[in-house]
């Protein structure tokens, strides 16, 4: 019993640390200089592999625009919103009639609403846990997004039940997500290939002589729900939903390694600071191709219900009104009997 209540206490105190840390920080991520995507040769890239090579604009604009060729949905819920960058954004290009978002951090709440009116769209942002909460069961909706978030849900079994559950039958479950090592504690491969690439940079940029993965302390201090079972979010994920689009967005180099250059001078629009820049997206890429290389710690997914699950609750259907006609025309029977 004592065991219990121990682990009850730790794990209160790590979610009260990580939701005072995204009170704390509530701006995007990529927003904030020194992050992979903030460089824009690298933020081009990204976006032409999360587009499958489409196009290097805004992956979100190429999903509404080009992959659902502007169709409009009635009901989308997003879960993990934040400061609602993305909702706001899916709203103005019209992808749905109604936006129901929720996020734990009642900070990035207050940005969202305020955002949004500023941009003369109407979202329902409200508050709600991860890894607990509930939703209407008389409500479907078409389309559930997810960016940035799953990573941080340690309850993916049940935060995936219950998206599947109140996913239409022919609904979009669009997830774009870290799913690389947990907790960023990384393998002794992709240590290795980061470091002997970080080497090579001899002290003119970062801030350490080798790359190292973050202590499990300084995880629990910093941010304990971040990528907390992230390298199980896409085994799940083909677990509960078919996977109609998978485009693997790379990061397994530069997402760790990018911030502790100077991004300053990398991003300076000089043409020798460009080219380092491509030849370090390149390795990566070829480091991603080559087996027992590097694989992609980000990935844009496009999910559909399971066909197997659509065909049996299909089938349950014709079998309840089959035995309902059964039921109907046995007692015609009984009853033209008793009347002759």
């Amino acid at each position: 019993m004592q065991s219990n209540s121990f682990s009850r206490e730790d794990e209160s105190s790590d979610k009260q640390t990580a939701q005072t840390n995204r009170e704390s920080h509530p701006s995007p991520v990529i927003s904030k200089a020194g992050y992979w995507l903030s460089n824009p040769i690298i933020e081009k890239a990204v976006n032409s592999r999360l587009s499958g090579g489409e196009t290097e604009g805004y992956w979100l604009t190429w999903l509404v625009n080009s992959f659902f060729k502007n169709r409009r949905f009635d009901n989308l819920l997003s879960v993990g919103c934040g400061v609602g960058n993305h909702e706001i954004l899916m709203a103005k290009l019209g992808l749905a009639r109604h936006i129901d978002a929720f996020d734990l951090s009642e900070t990035s709440l207050e940005i969202a609403r305020k955002d949004a009116a500023a941009a003369g769209v109407k979202i329902n942002f409200y508050q709600d846990d991860l890894n607990s909460f509930t939703l209407d069961q008389n409500k479907k909706y078409d389309v559930v997004f997810c960016s940035g978030s799953l990573d941080h849900v340690k309850e993916i079994e049940r935060c995936l039940s219950t998206i599947q559950k109140c996913l239409k039958p022919n609904g979009y479950f669009i997830v774009n997500e870290y799913i690389g090592d947990c907790y960023n504690i990384y393998n002794e491969n992709q240590l290795n290939l980061i470091d002997r690439i970080y080497k090579c940079f001899d002290g003119t940029s970062g801030t350490t002589e080798r790359f190292a993965s973050p202590s499990i302390e300084q995880v629990l201090v910093k941010d304990p729900s971040k990528a907390i079972r992230s390298k199980l979010i896409l085994p799940f994920l083909k677990f509960y939903f078919d996977i109609e689009v998978l485009n693997q967005a790379g990061g397994g180099l530069l997402h760790e390694m990018y911030p502790l250059l100077d991004h300053y001078q990398l991003s300076d629009g000089d043409p020798k600071s460009e080219t380092i820049v491509k030849l370090l997206l390149e390795l990566e890429t070829i480091l991603m191709d080559l087996p027992g290389g590097l694989s992609s710690d980000f990935c844009l997914c496009i999910l559909r219900h399971k066909k197997q699950k659509i065909l049996e609750k299909l089938w349950l259907g014709m079998c309840r009104k089959a035995n309902r006609g059964k039921l109907i025309l046995t007692s015609l029977v009984r009853r033209w009997r008793r009347e002759i």
